[in-house]
């Protein structure tokens, strides 16, 4: 609006001037008038100028300050991607520690379980087969007392000078040579006679009559 009023001024101004020497003393009086209607435009225009450029330097500060976050915000979530990654890899670690752990405990504790039942299954077979042997019933006595015609006392004649010394013999020998003679598989000629003696013994007589000829 104020732009439109200056350029009125500056027109009527204009056509005054072109109206010669009778429009001078009009021309004085609107001349100032113009100047002072056009003061203020170009102050307007001063500040709109001055308005512009302070908007075109918040502008760009703006942007600065904007790109400036931007790269803080960028090396902030960087540094934060790191210390996550780090964190995770010492959390595998130690976890991976612990499973170690665990693993050699348990390894132990299964070798220890395993040679603590070893030991008691050792010490109660061992109980076992003495309480066994404990209660096992004695060996029958034998009446030996006719041997000791033909192969002496103490067994240590060979019978009719034939015979092998009885005492001289192992035990599973003496009883596997009296098992023959009962069953008529052992012995020369004279098993005949052996064979009479024996015929009335079973295994566990047999088996008796070696330990005591033995001492057993």
């Amino acid at each position: 609006m104020k732009k439109l009023t200056v350029l009125s001024v500056i027109a009527a101004s204009l056509l005054l001037v072109g109206c010669g020497e009778e429009s001078k003393p009009v021309a004085k009086a609107v001349a100032p008038a113009a100047v002072e209607q056009a003061a203020p435009a170009a102050e307007e225009k001063s500040m709109l100028d001055q308005a512009t450029e302070a908007a075109s330097s918040a502008v760009k500060a703006t942007k600065e300050a904007a790109t400036d976050v931007a790269e803080k915000t960028a090396g902030a979530v960087e540094a934060t991607a790191n210390v996550a990654s780090d964190a995770v890899k010492a959390t595998k670690e130690a976890a991976q520690k612990v499973a170690d752990t665990a693993t050699e405990a348990v390894e132990a504790a299964t070798e220890t379980v395993a040679e603590s039942v070893n030991a008691t299954t050792e010490a109660v077979s061992e109980t076992v087969a003495a309480a066994a042997e404990a209660v096992a019933p004695a060996a029958p006595a034998v009446n030996l007392s006719a041997c000791a015609a033909c192969h002496g006392a103490n067994f240590e004649t060979s019978a009719m000078g034939v015979s092998k010394v009885v005492k001289d013999m192992s035990q599973e020998d003496i009883v596997a040579a009296l098992k023959g003679y009962k069953a008529g598989t052992y012995g020369g000629n004279m098993k005949a006679i052996m064979q009479g003696q024996i015929a009335s013994f079973d295994d566990a007589m047999i088996d008796a009559a070696a330990a005591q000829i033995k001492g057993n």
